[in-house]
């Protein structure tokens, strides 16, 4: 399930200390954005291995008040137009509207074949992605506090599998909220419900 978007980026880079997230984890605040936008786009995450690694070395009290600090962070940028204007960009980009040849002419098959499929999937292409960025990001939010509410934090592992088979299908963004820790997912559950409050 492709839905949970900034929420699992902050849980994937398990964040950093209040005082400078982004220098801890050798992250641009330009490249934090980028993130968020094609996270919340995508509900995918896009990051380096090495932040990764990065971020899981931390102790838990870190990444619980860098997971807030991360989240924060998201929410104050997705309130400025630079966040609209890249998610419309964004969006465009993926539902196929204005496609260019390589040389940067227009292809004129593709734009009335976009032309036709933007009328007749205008409301398939406005579920998937919201033109109203606010819209995509209480989907995520919701996505995001619907998968976390069923991680069990308590599950066992034998080497890095899970020991109930069951929990061996669930989802990637589950099994990386498990992975994250009750405490962090708490921190970040916290921090999705009073956005989405504030959204709604």
């Amino acid at each position: 399930m492709k839905t949970v978007s900034v929420l699992v980026l902050a849980i994937a880079l398990m964040a950093a200390t209040v005082t400078n997230i982004f220098e801890d984890l050798s992250v641009s605040e330009d490249d934090a954005k980028e993130n968020i936008v094609s996270s919340f786009g995508g509900g995918l995450i896009s990051t380096s291995y090495e932040v990764l690694k990065k971020a899981k070395s931390l102790p838990v009290e870190m990444r619980v008040a860098g997971t807030r600090q991360l989240i924060r962070f998201a929410k104050e940028y997705s309130k400025t137009p630079e966040f609209q204007k890249k998610y419309t960009k964004w969006r465009n980009e993926r539902l196929g509207y204005r496609q260019k040849r390589k040389l940067g002419i227009p292809n004129p098959m593709k734009m009335i074949d976009n032309a036709v499929d933007k009328q007749l999937n205008k409301a398939d292409d406005e579920k998937k992605y919201p033109s109203d960025s606010k819209e995509l990001i209480k989907q995520r939010l919701k996505a995001f506090l619907d998968i976390s509410a069923t991680v069990d934090f308590d599950a066992q592992l034998n080497g890095s599998m899970f020991a109930n088979p069951e929990y061996e299908s669930k989802s990637g963004e589950w099994k990386m909220c498990f992975r994250a820790g009750k405490a962090v997912i708490q921190a970040a559950r916290e921090e999705a419900q009073a956005w989405l409050k504030e959204l709604e």
